[in-house]
């Protein structure tokens, strides 16, 4: 499990190092895909060389080199077919890293010395990984303030009772970052952004996200963007290696039944529209969740309990939320409209193949559970008369 997520990080941390002259390489005249515009200034630029390479899995690939002119103006135009993240390298301290989709037009101004302080508008990625980048670097820079009043303090005798106080307030620091990652990570599910923000780092080999302990944050991740870009190396490397893990954990004799009492596990799907709905969404209320699939005759069968369910609880705190497990969008939104499912349904449309089937282990359909409003399972296996009567219990209450 380390190796592989190591192998991962490594290809994700690249993320975070650290109107011109024609005077440029170029292989946007032979890309076939949509234009994207980076129109830039830097201030102390004049004359000074810009870079823009594409961020492979493994490498950057260099796509232009361009000149400021004697303001400090330049344009960079690339042609490309996908999102992608990407890497501007300017000046003497590093680069700036982009998430850009086709056709957009990218305001950029900085400093030529600076690739820390810089403004971005027109693209939404580029403008997430901004803000989670600027939030990073108020975090190392207080946590590089508790590392250097610890060395300070090393060789004075009070060093044994200041210690504790620097333990606490880096256990603060780095807690309060934890909790604005996963609020950053359940914020932008559509993104990639979200794929930077699970693998940063607090410094060498210390993760903000753990993969032993955090495995259902990496879990999460894989759901929502497995669902968007699948085919995308990074997104699949770390679908592979939830996977590996979730076996890992079952070879290991974890139970593979998830059990009463537990937080069910967050997922992303999307709607018949498109559109991504979270499990998390839908905290506040009871919950049955419900895994099905229109070509599945038992599934079907059990329909009527649930819409009965919806018809006698419906204006109690109570949903019902069907993730299918079909691979046909026309027999599962035909199922919907015949049986008359009148909720929330999200499918990816990959049968079996979808991150939430090993999520939750589920190996026969259907299969039902009932969340309290925390999120928490109440009961499992639950079908016909012995649903209606577990809701019968908590809405008598």
């Amino acid at each position: 499990m380390n190796t592989r997520i190591s192998i991962i990080a490594s290809i994700v941390l690249l993320l975070f190092s650290g109107g011109c002259g024609n005077n440029s390489t170029s292989v946007s005249d032979i890309n076939t895909g949509k234009t994207v515009r980076i129109n830039g200034v830097l201030e102390g630029g004049e004359t000074q060389i810009v870079i823009l390479e594409e961020m492979g899995a493994r490498e950057f690939i260099p796509l232009d080199t361009v000149i400021c002119d004697d303001s400090g103006v330049f344009e960079i135009t690339i042609s490309t077919d996908e999102v992608a993240f990407y890497v501007l390298r300017y000046g003497p301290a590093g680069y700036v890293t982009l998430l850009i989709e086709p056709g957009e037009t990218i305001e950029f101004s900085g400093s030529y010395n600076n690739n820390v302080s810089y403004q971005i508008k027109g693209s939404k990625g580029s403008e997430l990984l901004l803000k989670l980048s600027l939030e990073h670097r108020k975090i190392l820079d207080a946590l590089g303030e508790i590392t250097r009043k610890n060395m300070e303090l090393l060789p004075s005798p009070d060093y044994a009772t200041q210690k504790p106080l620097f333990d606490r307030q880096f256990d603060s620091i780095t807690t309060g970052f934890y909790e604005y990652s996963s609020h950053f990570i359940h914020e932008n599910v559509g993104s990639l952004a979200i794929l930077v923000a699970l693998y940063n780092l607090y410094g060498q080999g210390l993760p903000v996200f753990y993969p032993e302990k955090d495995l259902h944050v990496y879990q999460f991740v894989d759901s929502a963007l497995m669902s968007l870009y699948s085919g995308f190396e990074a997104v699949d490397l770390l679908n592979a290696q939830v996977k590996e893990a979730e076996r890992a954990l079952s070879d290991e004799g974890q139970p593979k039944e998830l059990q009463k009492g537990e937080i069910a596990p967050d997922f992303v799907s999307s709607r018949i529209d498109g559109s991504q709905l979270a499990l998390s969404d839908l905290r506040g209320d009871y919950v049955l969740l419900s895994f099905w699939a229109g070509w599945s005759r038992l599934s079907r069968d059990e329909n009527p309990t649930l819409k009965r369910a919806e018809e006698m609880y419906g204006e109690q705190p109570f949903r019902i939320l069907q993730v299918s497990f079909d691979d046909s969008r026309e027999i599962w939104t035909g199922a919907i409209r015949e049986d008359g499912l009148d909720w929330d349904h999200v499918s990816e449309l990959t049968r079996w193949e979808t991150p939430v089937a090993d999520l939750y282990q589920v190996e026969k359909i259907p299969c039902n559970l009932l969340l309290d409003p925390s999120g928490r399972i109440v009961d499992t296996d639950l079908f016909g008369d012995k649903l209606l009567e577990k809701l019968k219990i908590i809405f008598s209450e």
